[in-house]
């Protein structure tokens, strides 16, 4: 028997690369490769690596403004990164591109003509896609609309319903609507046909300021619509109340078509016809660089690329990795690749694992409810097979005795459309704008009273953001997943035959899985290359 030395091994190996599928060779090559496994694929993963991508991520968004946001340069040179350092490893990769409508605040502004928290200027963000306000702002007397009107399942249904309006002189005013129940889009909707000029959603939840997306540009829809803080809020609904108050809202965008890319690697070996998928979406928000939201997915599901392709895939399950763009606009990259796809491609991904926000500084280690088990998901549970993708992701931190917690599966990132189309799916979550409770703070350390992540969605989001410790167990706890599932299917096979009926939407369900996180598919025209 020829033996072949480490060192030789370890010059073979890279040139696997472009010749892993090119026959005999090809062949040879891949069986020089050892077999992977999830304790080997766990002992990859290093945090230095993992520190590298992030720096690099981190020097894409200061080369370009403090921003990762799709369709700028900083996105572009994360997308060029992401595609070539895959490329490098083996995989088959490619960039989809697509044209978007990027928008991009320039002023956003609310002023009161009475003091409130002991300032007229009041802290506004707009919602995205929002029309724009005319020059100067648009301004009318404050109006409050209840958010103690029940719609038919009982619940309040605060500006949701047209009956929500009912009996309000709302007619050239600001309609002042709480969060909660239905789409961003619907209260914008509902407050323009009652006759107001613009809307102003408060939050329900303390501390945060409410940001969202209305989905899609329609002038003719909506009218200019801001978020404010719950505490913010309630101040207004309480001037409201007690006497006349005029506010003015001013929000300004600057907006154009741009194109983007999601990036895709498919290992060139593997049973393609069943694919284990992972994902993270690429793009940041305007405000800031993204290195936890979502540079730290994104990161993880390329370090796991790029360790994955030291191990052979003959006689295992396929894997692809991806990269998303635009899910801070409405999870559009996610969105536009499943809806490429015939009923056959989408048959052959046997699952999805998505990475949103792995690395947040006062973390929890959170796995998607996929199944509902704890009964809190807006849309129920997911496929079939969904609760033995979050079984097995859980299998991790039992086997290092360490807390999980249950995170909502509601549609608010890029499984949405993968569970639409009968996919299974979960993921891994460290928490975002939330606040930590005392009992979080008890099993995962950290601060209560403050937010997961209190640099969500801004320009703090740097890479002194990043939590190495959560990190590192949650890429690993993905790499588990991923071995176990390169290996065999079969436990989610078996959910799948167990399932008495399949999971069905109802005509018009989509719109509402993003309810009150106002997170929408958009109705983009979409225009797109391969």
């Amino acid at each position: 028997m020829v033996r072949l030395s480490s060192t030789l091994l370890a010059t073979l190996l890279p040139l696997s690369a472009s010749i892993a599928s090119a026959g005999p060779i090809g062949d040879v090559i891949e069986l020089l490769k050892p077999k992977l496994t999830s304790k080997k694929l766990q002992g990859d993963i290093k945090v230095s690596a993992l520190k590298a991508h992030v720096n690099a991520f981190q020097s894409f968004a200061d080369k370009h403004n403090g921003t990762r946001f799709f369709g700028t340069p900083g996105y572009n040179a994360s997308v060029d990164y992401v595609y070539s350092q895959s490329k490098k490893a083996g995989y088959d990769v490619k960039k989809q591109s697509l044209e978007l409508l990027q928008s991009i605040v320039t002023v956003e502004t609310l002023s009161s003509s009475v003091p409130i928290n002991a300032s007229t200027t009041i802290p506004v963000h707009a919602l995205d896609y929002s029309p724009l306000s005319p020059a100067g702002g648009v301004s009318g007397a404050l109006i409050a609309i209840p958010d103690t009107v029940k719609g038919e399942n009982g619940t309040a249904t605060p500006g949701c319903e047209a009956g929500d309006f009912a009996g309000l002189d709302v007619t050239g005013k600001v309609a002042l609507i709480k969060r909660g129940a239905c789409p961003f889009a619907q209260k914008s909707q509902n407050a323009k046909a009652a006759g107001a000029v613009a809307a102003i959603i408060y939050n329900n939840l303390p501390g945060d300021p409410l940001q969202g997306t209305l989905g899609d540009v329609n002038d003719t829809a909506y009218v200019p619509t801001g978020g404010v803080t719950l505490e913010i809020g309630e101040l207004l609904v309480n001037a409201a109340s007690s006497g006349n108050i005029t506010v003015t809202l001013n929000l300004q965008f600057d907006r154009k078509n741009v194109w983007s890319s999601n990036v895709i690697a498919t290992s060139k070996t593997g049973n393609q016809n069943k694919i284990i998928m992972i994902g993270g979406h690429l793009d940041s928000v305007a405000a800031g660089p993204g290195i936890n939201d979502d540079g730290s997915g994104s990161i993880a599901v390329l370090e796991l690329a790029k360790q994955i392709a030291k191990y052979s895939l003959k006689n295992k399950n396929a894997v692809r990795f991806a990269w998303w763009t635009a899910e801070e606009e409405g999870l559009l990259g996610s969105d536009y690749y499943v809806s490429q796809l015939s009923d056959a491609e989408k048959k052959k991904i046997a699952l999805y694992i998505n990475l949103d926000m792995v690395a947040s500084p006062n973390y929890i280690l959170g796995i998607d409810d996929s199944d509902n088990s704890a009964g809190n998901n807006t849309i129920g549970a997911g496929p079939p097979g969904s609760g033995a993708v979050e079984a097995v992701l859980q299998q991790y931190f039992t086997s290092k005795k360490l807390p999980t917690v249950p995170t909502a599966f509601d549609g608010r990132s890029d499984y949405a459309s993968f569970i639409d189309n009968d996919i299974p799916a979960s993921g891994l979550f460290t928490g975002a704008e939330e606040i930590k409770t005392p009992e979080q703070a008890k099993l995962f350390g950290g601060k209560a009273g403050e937010a997961f992540d209190p640099n969500y969605h801004g320009p703090g989001d740097t890479k002194e953001n990043i939590n190495y410790v959560a990190f590192e167990h949650m890429v690993k706890a993905a790499a588990h997943a991923i071995a176990t599932f390169s290996e065999s299917t079969k436990l989610v096979d078996d959910q799948k035959n167990g399932a008495t009926t399949r999971r069905k939407r109802q005509t018009g369900e989509t719109s509402t899985l993003r309810d009150d996180l106002g997170v929408v598919r958009a109705k983009t025209n979409w225009k797109a290359s391969q």
